[in-house]
């Protein structure tokens, strides 16, 4: 084949055969028009008969096809239709090996990408929670005043004396490329914020360290040392929780931070506390947790385009992925209704969990939204549509709309900025957000999270 190519053309000194089928040999074609590549295919039932009796004879007939029907010119691509004695198959042709491999790698990602259904990745669906979870909840007690529900960060169970406790869990993973202190800082803040969205102040934590046999212990200590100090400045006490280590990790692994407080039975709120009428606010913008973590993933491919010191504003966002600063400030200021951290399905994600539980309707509007350029910069980057991407840090509350402006301004003090996006309504089927360029679509969760996608390929690629 390569030697009747370069009697066309003399850089042909490489080529590579796969697979063919009508429906890939059409995403095939179109694959090459939008590249620029000559295509072109060859009926091996029209062969000569003259020729099919001759030894040798059909591949000098094939690649003189080939280049008739790409208009005289050597091919990218063509593939070849099945016929008898022949099997059917696609080949690319180029000059260096290696290129053409890497060509074949790329197509078979983009196919994969288009045809091939991605697993979910991160948190399941309400579809699979109302399925598989809330009808297995063990022992039903009257004492759990707020059972688990989707949107919901914390339960809420009466120990009596008019005294609740909220409690919330997560797992947290390390993050490639951060050190062990972050991932300490992250294991007591994420878990104390699912506690402070309930508008009361996170008091005491277990956390289960699970780590690979070869860990050393200056990274263990320096793990424990980093979740002491997250736990001092946030003044929780640690009582409790498990360590150890265990094959068949990757990394050092939270496998859970349980954080709790006792509180009155009047203090607390929950994200299904959103009445009509209420504004509904967002502080620091969307897509805070993608930004900070895949900033730092991406730092040299966002450095090719912007500024350094642009870049290391959005690598600071890794620790901004709390909201208990903002519960705080927020409850004491104003007369805050709900709650929620907007994690995993993003800011519209969040808005859908709150008014689903609050069962009301809402009108966003994007260009309220404030909308850091360190963030936009990130999400631009990895084509990611920073309000369906995990934003840990985000807080989205609802508020008498006569305090809302108090809130604005207690946090601002605090430098963290926030905005009033939009309202509560009666109406739980008008549940819409218009984008900043005008279309409207339906406040829903979205299927997949972008964050994860974009997180995954940084790490495969970095091997």
């Amino acid at each position: 084949l390569l030697i009747e190519f370069q009697k066309y053309d003399k850089s042909i000194r490489s080529a590579i055969n796969f697979r063919h089928n009508p429906e890939f040999s059409k995403w095939l074609e179109d694959h090459c028009k939008k590249k620029g590549y000559l295509f072109s295919a060859i009926d091996r039932k029209k062969e000569p008969s003259e020729v099919i009796g001759i030894d040798k004879a059909s591949m000098p007939w094939k690649i003189a096809e080939a280049v008739r029907s790409a208009g005289g010119k050597v091919p990218k691509m063509f593939y070849e239709s099945k016929a008898p004695g022949k099997e059917p198959l696609t080949v690319m042709v180029g000059q260096h090996p290696v290129e053409l491999a890497e060509e074949v790698c790329e197509l078979a990602r983009l196919w994969t990408a288009e045809t091939v259904p991605v697993p979910k990745i991160g948190k399941i669906d309400l579809s699979d929670f109302e399925q598989f979870i809330s009808a297995r909840l063990g022992k039903s007690d009257s004492r759990v005043l707020v059972p688990p529900r989707t949107g919901v960060d914390s339960a809420v169970i009466d120990i009596g004396h008019e005294q609740v406790m909220v409690i919330a869990e997560d797992p947290i993973f390390q993050i490639p490329g951060q050190p062990p202190e972050m991932f300490g800082w992250y294991t007591v803040h994420i878990g104390a914020s699912d506690v402070a969205v309930m508008g009361v102040k996170p008091e005491f934590m277990t956390y289960s360290l699970l780590m690979p046999p070869e860990t050393d212990r200056a990274e263990f200590k320096r793990i424990v040392d980093s979740i002491h100090q997250a736990a001092l400045e946030l003044e929780i006490a640690i009582v409790g929780g498990h360590t150890g280590y265990y094959p068949g990790l990757a990394s050092p692994l939270i496998g859970g931070v349980t954080v709790f407080s006792i509180a009155d039975k009047n203090e607390y709120i929950t994200p299904s506390g959103a009445r009509p009428g209420d504004d509904v606010l967002l502080t620091k913008g969307p897509a805070v947790e993608t930004a900070g973590i895949l900033a730092n993933l991406y730092e040299q491919e966002l450095l090719k385009n912007h500024p350094a010191e642009l870049v290391e504003k959005s690598k600071a966002y890794k620790t901004e992925m709390s909201v208990v600063r903002d519960c705080e400030i927020a409850m004491k200021s104003g007369k805050v209704t709900a709650m929620h951290d907007a994690t995993e399905g993003g800011v519209i994600g969040g808005l859908f969990e709150i008014a689903s539980a609050s069962e009301v309707g809402m009108e966003i509007d994007e260009n309220k939204f404030i909308y850091p350029e360190e963030i936009r910069i990130v999400c631009e980057l990895l084509d990611i549509d920073p309000l369906k991407a995990i934003a840990e840090g985000s807080l989205l509350l609802t508020a008498d709309p006569g305090s809302s402006e108090n809130v604005i301004t207690a946090l601002t003090k605090e430098n963290i900025q926030a905005s009033v996006i939009g309202k509560v309504v009666e109406d739980k089927s008008r549940r819409i957000l218009k984008r900043s360029g005008g279309l409207e679509i339906p406040i829903e969760m979205p299927h997949q999270d972008p964050f994860w996608p974009a997180f995954f390929r940084s790490i495969i690629a970095s091997g």
